[in-house]
């Protein structure tokens, strides 16, 4: 029995000490596991704090370039750009860093070097042209205020020029901005994108004008603008820049971004719908904020009941030219131009532009089952119209054919009152003038020219552009960034 009984206490000992040992063995477990997770929560929490910081120091690069931008601008401009860049194929500046070289197709004047600025010398040694404030004349060093200046964060930066899109004689830069935590560009959170540019000149121009209202119904509807350039046979457009210029007497609903400014008549009337609404320039609300009024336009009786040309159907291809000081000759009552056909209205020259009546086209009613055209026309050249009634009160971009010339060479006053909606999937390029109607602008449309109506919208997919080109060589004032492709990695 005693023998029995020393036994079961040996087997009961061992039990025990095996189950103290698996307890040490989970707890080592538990605390190794618990250590690791320490571990893990605090890499994720340091990565997640270098994206951070990296996001933070690239936003704050980009209001750098917007906050010094009339002094960025000055080296791209028409009399100074031949004299600070070369263009060229795309290579590796011999200033760039290691880590992460970038090929521009852009290099500073008669060297191999990239155009660069950087907060350390590991992103690459800087260069940039000596520029100044473009308006005041004051002098920036580049170099100097982008390496002092405090970004809000422990990351560095890099600002590399990539290439830059002529437009109108001046140029439109694009920079990569590279970020990345610490100062060793081979480790840490890397973020980089690129930021395009557009360039703004002082004067608005006539731009986009709803005397009642003006209105953008959908994200989609983005205006620009643009300046075509006449090479002595045929015209072209340049880059899209930032002098749209949208108002009302009332109130600017805006549910789109408007490159450019806004202006309106009455106080607090500017209204931003989300997502997308916004105004990248000068957003002006009360008295004095634009100077822009509707013509006034008699009807088509009273400037041609007393003698015009009639009712015409064009059953075959025609071209028409008004004669100078006989009325009768520029004036039709009721016009139609049937399916697959073609009637070309001839310009007149701009000294006598259709502010007369004896040089412009006049229909009671325009109904276009085919096309209206116009041959290419030299700067001095342009075609006005006066419509009182479009057939159906809509027209098709693909009928009113362009294409050749600037926006503002064909003018088309619109004198009747029932709403007109320009649709399609179409581009058209004109001035319209619209003083007693409503003009929506609908579809998948590229409206380019200037509209000013009783009451303007833009919705569906529809975008406009306003046409600088008629207000001469815009003087350049200023240049505006936008963040574009923004990508992040561990390195």
């Amino acid at each position: 029995m005693r023998t029995r009984f020393k036994a079961q206490k040996g087997n009961l000992l061992i039990g025990v000490i095996f189950l103290v040992a698996l307890s040490l063995i989970t707890a080592s477990g538990i605390l190794t596991a618990a250590q690791i997770s320490t571990r893990t929560r605090a890499t994720v929490n340091k990565q997640s704090d270098y994206y951070y910081d990296a996001e933070t120091v690239l936003n704050s690069v980009v209001a750098w370039m917007q906050d010094n931008s009339e002094s960025l601008v000055f080296p791209f401009t028409s009399a100074n750009f031949s004299s600070n860049f070369d263009l060229g194929s795309p290579t590796v500046g011999d200033n760039e860093g290691a880590f992460f070289s970038t090929p521009t197709l852009i290099k500073m004047k008669g060297t191999s070097q990239s155009v660069l600025l950087s907060t350390d010398d590991s992103f690459g040694q800087p260069a940039f042209p000596s520029t100044q404030h473009i308006t005041n004349g004051t002098s920036f060093d580049a170099v100097t205020a982008f390496r002092n200046a405090d970004f809000g964060g422990e990351s560095n930066a890099r600002i590399v020029l990539v290439w830059a899109r002529h437009t109108n004689g001046s140029y439109e830069p694009v920079f990569r901005v590279d970020v990345i935590t610490g100062n060793n560009p081979d480790r840490g959170v890397h973020s980089f994108s690129y930021v395009y540019s557009s360039l703004v000149s002082s004067t608005p121009g006539a731009g986009f004008y709803g005397k009642t209202a003006f209105a953008t119904g959908s994200p989609n509807n983005i205006c620009s603008s643009y300046v075509y350039t006449w090479n002595g046979t045929s015209w072209s457009r340049g880059a899209p820049r930032s002098n749209c210029f949208v108002a009302s007497d009332q109130t600017l609903e805006l549910k789109s971004i408007i490159n450019g400014d806004a202006g309106t008549l009455l106080d607090d009337g500017i209204v931003y719908r989300p997502p997308s609404g916004s105004v990248t320039g000068d957003a002006c609300d009360g008295a004095g904020c634009h100077s822009l009024s509707l013509p006034t336009f008699g009807s088509w009786d009273s400037v041609c009941g007393g003698a015009n040309q009639g009712d015409v159907t064009v059953s075959s291809n025609q071209t028409w030219t008004v004669s100078n000081g006989n009325m009768a000759t520029s004036c039709w009552r009721d016009v139609t131009v049937n399916n697959n056909r073609t009637l070309t209205l001839n310009p007149t020259n701009d000294s006598n532009d259709g502010s007369t009546a004896n040089y412009a086209f006049y229909f009671r009613t325009l109904d276009l089952k085919g096309n209206l055209a116009f041959p290419t026309m030299a700067p001095n050249q342009k075609v006005t119209i006066y419509v009182e009634q479009w057939d159906n009160n809509h027209f098709n971009g693909n009928q009113v054919l362009n294409l050749n010339n600037a926006p503002y060479q064909v003018v088309i006053n619109y004198t009747g009152s029932n709403e007109l909606t320009l649709n399609g999937t179409a581009i058209m390029q004109n001035y319209i003038r619209a003083p007693y109607a409503t003009v929506t602008v609908n579809g998948n449309f590229n409206y380019y020219g200037s509209i000013h109506a009783l009451n303007l919208q833009v919705i569906g997919n529809a975008v406009f552009a306003y046409d600088e080109t008629e207000a001469g060589t815009p003087v350049l004032s200023d240049i505006r960034f936008g963040l574009r492709k923004a990508s992040q990695r561990y390195r």
